[in-house]
């Protein structure tokens, strides 16, 4: 008895690397393997061991082990999967139950061993996850494509053909030839008709897909001489993350044919993945390491900008992967809301205000956010490179470094923007304007050319689609610069070259809001407040739906 209680000692501490604090059956194996060694410290004599809970044996110890390890893999894993060998969507119960009855899980058991309980983990790990790959579909959505309510309890290979069906069953044959028994399509291993299933799968979607063995591509629209930059795939929303998340695709045509007759990893083929690059706008290092989340946010919407989908708050859902976040999913809501509540996450996550750099008509969401995302199409002006500080003597009048160095201080004290409660709270500079003036109408565009004066700037004009309106005290606008601590270099120092550049970084051409000052209470529209600070033009600009 005493080697039972050992074995069950060594596989409640197997189990407990399994399951961390925060797991739900830690405080089970806590007071499991608290029991085993009270037991054995207590010393107890034959009979009083005889009372310990019975069924401490290595085979049984060993089968917890593995299941802890399954399903911690399967935690991963898409809950309903379809078969390629049977041809039936398995949901997960049957999947384990599958694995309990295949030749992987006897052998595991075969191999059982209470004296290396540990050592085998990473055998196991590795047995159960080869067994529960998993191959995605990647594809547009045709006609009749079959949903979960049409296969679930159904062999796919024996129901009545059509575009659709013939499209899952070649999927799910050509997974199975490839060597996987496992097959995920988003047509029919999710139920829709679950609000919170539905949720939990579009916020799940990315990682899915990430962690699939293999994506296979269907490009309906690119015969077997075709060219997949001409496939309408890659005007697809959802296809984007499809695109980006898997580490191993293959693309293939119309009639499942590989394109190119290619069978390695399309993402390392270097003539297929230059035609990536064309079509995408994508580059190559984007397209092989991709990493989630809200870095370069800016680039990340000019890739979605030139695509659709079916319902229109889709483009925004259809990004939540790419950009990492989770943001609840309204069906039904307007697209406008959808993106809106999109740029909100993605600026108080990153502070990146580049994302406010767009020209088109404004949200109604927010109206320092754009209606739709086509604005994003263009990228905005790189940042010139200050690496040799230009000539600055005229500043150098101007300025003392003392004053330089507050400002420096100012700037870098600034937090980052962020979004809350429909307020946009973004530091930056502003430039109060002193006067301005309508200098030209191009009727043929109906676009009005101010000139403007305000305070640190010289002159400039701007064209709008509407006249600006005149005050009959002071002008109702301010220019402001949304600032980022990117935009400074190292702190301050006696050495004049910092100096210089962070002067000549305020002399070059920038992005602006345009902004009016709105009364603090209004029935309708928007509230704008603006608070100044009294050195250097810095303040909050914070604008309110009433």
């Amino acid at each position: 008895m005493w080697t039972d209680l050992d074995n069950a000692i060594k596989f409640e501490q197997a189990a407990l690397v399994l399951r961390p604090q925060g797991h739900p059956d830690h405080a089970e194996s806590v007071n499991s393997l608290f029991c085993y060694r009270q037991l054995k410290i207590e010393g107890q004599d034959a009979s009083t061991q005889s009372a310990h809970p019975t069924g401490i044996t290595s085979g049984s110890q060993f089968k917890y082990l593995i299941g802890d390890i399954l399903f911690d893999i399967l935690k991963g894993c898409p809950p309903r999967l379809l078969d390629t060998r049977t041809g039936k969507l398995c949901d997960r119960d049957s999947q384990i139950a599958q694995f309990e009855e295949s030749g992987e899980y006897s052998q595991l058991l075969s191999s059982a061993s209470a004296l290396d309980a540990l050592a085998q983990v990473p055998h196991i790990h590795q047995v159960v996850s080869t067994y529960f790959r998993y191959v995605t579909l990647s594809h547009r959505w045709g006609k009749l494509e079959p949903l979960l309510r049409d296969i679930e309890g159904q062999v796919i290979y024996d129901l009545d053909v059509t575009d659709g069906l013939r499209k899952l069953r070649s999927f799910c044959l050509t997974s199975f030839r490839r060597g996987y028994l496992w097959a995920w399509s988003d047509t029919c291993c999710i139920d829709k008709e679950s609000s919170a299933e539905l949720q939990e799968a579009i916020g799940s979607m990315f990682s899915w897909y990430r962690q699939s063995a293999l994506t296979l591509v269907h490009l309906a629209d690119v015969s077997d001489t075709g060219t997949l930059t001409s496939s309408a795939w890659f005007k697809r929303g959802w296809t984007l993350q499809e695109l980006l998340a898997p580490r191993t695709m293959l693309f293939f045509t119309r009639d499942w044919l590989l394109y190119r007759n290619s069978s390695s990893n399309h993402k390392e083929d270097s003539a297929i993945l230059g035609e990536l690059e064309q079509a995408t706008g994508i580059t190559s290092r984007h397209l092989t390491h991709f990493h989630p989340g809200v870095d370069d946010a800016r680039s990340r919407l000019q890739w979605a900008s030139t695509r659709c989908t079916t319902r229109p708050e889709d483009i925004a859902y259809s990004l939540l992967g790419v950009f990492s976040l989770h943001i609840p999913v309204l069906y039904g809501e307007s697209a406008e809301n959808a993106l809106g509540r999109l740029l909100a996450e993605v600026i108080s996550k990153s502070g990146d205000t580049s994302i406010l750099d767009w020209v088109g008509q404004s949200s109604v969401f927010h109206s320092c956010f754009p209606a739709t995302i086509t604005p994003y199409q263009s990228l905005p002006l790189p940042l010139p490179d200050l690496t040799t500080p230009p000539s600055t003597r005229i500043i150098r009048r101007l300025f003392f470094l003392r004053s330089v160095r507050k400002m420096h201080h100012a700037l870098s004290n600034l937090p980052l923007a962020k979004f809350a409660n429909f307020r946009l709270i973004l530091p930056c500079i502003v430039h109060r304007i002193k006067a301005m003036n309508v200098t030209r109408v191009d009727t043929s565009t109906a676009t009005h050319v101010h000139q403007i004066q305000a305070v640190g700037l010289t002159p400039i004009d701007i064209a709008l689609s509407e006249r600006l309106e005149n005050a009959t005290k002071g002008v109702p606008y301010v220019l402001i610069r949304p600032w980022h601590p990117s935009l400074l270099h190292s702190a301050i120092d006696t050495d004049d070259t910092s100096t210089h550049q962070l002067l000549a970084r305020l002399e070059q051409p920038f992005s602006a809001l345009l902004l009016k000052e709105l009364p603090q209470r209004i029935s309708e529209g928007c509230i704008i407040l603006s608070y100044y600070c009294s050195s250097y033009g810095l303040c909050w600009c914070v604008e309110r739906r009433s």
